[in-house]
């Protein structure tokens, strides 16, 4: 149990302390902390035997480590998808660790958090941006939490910031003239991207990950995307890894047109030296095709969103549209692209039609003239 010794009146620094043992029994190492108030020194005590006893116990020093030394570790000790990997560690590098990277972490809360929040709204982060690093900093802190390092995680504390699906606006994609003015500025190595990416709905990494022998009979059976992961040099180099949600050896399969017959021969895409390349260097290449034909910002992603649109408003299902796609749950496609499916919309006029067809007259009465008198003409 908790001892709380009185030091006297006269007694220099702090008259009140608590000593105490830390969870293991009478074997366990022996710690003190002391007070200036009596209450807050059995307050203390009282905190320290309740949470030894839920195991919920965290040394006072466990948390002193700072961010930027525990999520070194964390980083290190992760496990997944190499991309996500990279992901993981270029928002912490970029993002997190020079706002709080230097404070002890059981010294982070939830104010500081929301300030972390406010300050990538500030600087131009989008609600999805931040969504995807707030996971992660709250995995770090999960992990702290969990090891008994601190406490509790701030982030789940903190108020999340909103972050509305906003599905997409079909009319702000690119045209299809303008698709292929881009593919033959982009140049013809990384034209088979762009129609890999329009007419497959493969995301950029995917597009580069495509071989000649993957499509077969009108399917393509997509097995691997290039994504950028950091060597044993700490150098970023392009690799082939597993698909977005999925495992090594996993594929999906896709019904690709036979337009896309004439690009067999350049596959896979590469670079110019004849190495692999990576989604960042058609990123770039995209950007420059677009500053040349001075069309509007349009992102390489918009291609995938142009054929998503295309074969919903044209009547292919919504959950095969969401397999072709490669979404974990047809509730992201649905919250996309739900308002494209032609079926719905149809039905819904046919039904309206039906019900209102011998109410509504077909000729609709000219409206009063203005003294002609009418019932509403009070309103």
């Amino acid at each position: 149990m908790a001892k709380l010794i009185d030091k006297g009146a006269t007694a220099t620094g702090k008259r009140w302390v608590v000593r105490y043992r830390e969870p293991g029994g009478r074997t366990a190492r022996q710690r003190e902390k002391s007070f200036d108030r009596k209450r807050d020194a059995l307050d203390f005590a009282t905190k320290v035997e309740n949470d030894k006893r839920e195991n919920t116990y965290v040394d006072p020093t466990a948390g002193r480590v700072s961010v930027s030394q525990y999520a070194e570790g964390w980083l290190a000790s992760k496990v997944g998808a190499p991309g996500t990997l990279v992901g993981y560690e270029r928002i912490m590098r970029l993002h997190v660790l020079p706002h709080v990277g230097s404070k002890p972490m059981a010294k982070v809360t939830a104010a500081d958090v929301e300030a972390l929040f406010a300050r990538w709204r500030q600087a131009g982060a989008k609600p999805n941006t931040i969504a995807c690093r707030r996971i992660v900093l709250s995995g770090l802190f999960s992990h702290a939490a969990r090891h008994k390092r601190i406490a509790t995680n701030p982030v789940r504390e903190a108020e999340a910031p909103q972050n509305p699906v906003v599905s997409v606006d079909e009319r702000a994609l690119p045209s299809f003239e303008e698709i292929s003015a881009i593919a033959q500025k982009i140049g013809p190595r990384l034209e088979p991207c762009v129609w890999l990416m329009a007419c497959c709905g493969l995301r950029i990494g995917e597009s580069l990950g495509v071989f000649p022998e993957d499509i077969i009979d009108g399917t393509l059976r997509l097995r691997r995307q290039v994504t950028c992961v950091r060597d044993t040099r700490g150098k970023y180099v392009a690799q082939y890894t597993p698909l977005k949600h999925r495992s090594e050896g996993e594929w999906r399969d896709i019904p690709a047109p036979a337009i896309l017959d004439a690009f067999h021969e350049f596959l896979p895409v590469r670079s110019a030296r004849g190495g692999m390349t990576h989604p960042g260097l058609v990123r770039k290449s995209w950007d420059a095709a677009i500053a040349r034909l001075d069309l509007p910002l349009y992102k390489p992603h918009d291609l995938r969103h142009k054929w998503a649109t295309i074969t919903l408003s044209n009547g292919a299902a919504l959950h095969e549209v969401s397999r072709w796609l490669g979404h974990r749950s047809v509730n992201v496609t649905a919250d996309l692209y739900g308002h494209l499916t032609q079926d719905g919309r149809e039905r819904c006029r046919q039904i309206i039609t039906s019900s209102f067809a011998q109410h509504v007259p077909a000729r609709p009465a000219s409206p009063a003239t203005p003294g002609a008198g009418s019932v509403l003409s009070s309103c």
